[in-house]
């Protein structure tokens, strides 16, 4: 009996696991729109969409971008996005794996922390973006560190 109800109490603890991992960023309303990336050396630019449905791989929420194959290849093999306190924003691919990862800077918008030799900054467009500016997402963050 007892062998049965530990795997049990695995496989539910996974299913949940699992559950949580696939479910949309709690900011997907809030910073869902269209954003740009831009290289800082080269000033390139792709055109990226944070959409606030959830992804078809369930690894988070549905990523889409336009052009970004010469800025950053991989970037083309994004699908979902998730914003956490502790990670940024991350885009992963239909595997789950992180392509890029980016984190709040003092520019409104989101400078590519992972992996560390690029110099990407990830910026709102205003004229149909959700998230105008990110001073909801600064406050929270500041709050989080503080806390810790």
């Amino acid at each position: 009996m007892h062998g049965i109800l530990s795997k049990t109490v695995a496989t539910v603890g996974i299913t949940l696991a699992l559950a949580s991992f696939s479910v949309p960023s709690s900011n997907a309303s809030a910073i869902s729109g269209h954003w740009s990336i831009s290289d800082v050396l080269s000033s390139r630019t792709c055109s990226v969409q944070l959409r606030p449905e959830p992804a078809a791989s369930g690894y988070g929420t549905s990523f889409e971008g336009k052009n970004c194959h010469g800025l950053y290849a991989p970037i083309s093999s994004a699908t979902a996005w998730r914003w956490s306190y502790d990670d940024g924003l991350s885009l992963f691919d239909a595997d789950g794996k992180v392509v890029l990862q980016f984190d709040i800077d003092e520019l409104d918008g989101l400078t590519s922390v992972g992996p560390s030799s690029l110099f990407l900054i990830m910026q709102p467009v205003h004229h149909d973006s959700k998230a105008p500016d990110l001073s909801g997402l600064i406050e929270k963050a500041i709050v989080v560190t503080a806390q810790r």
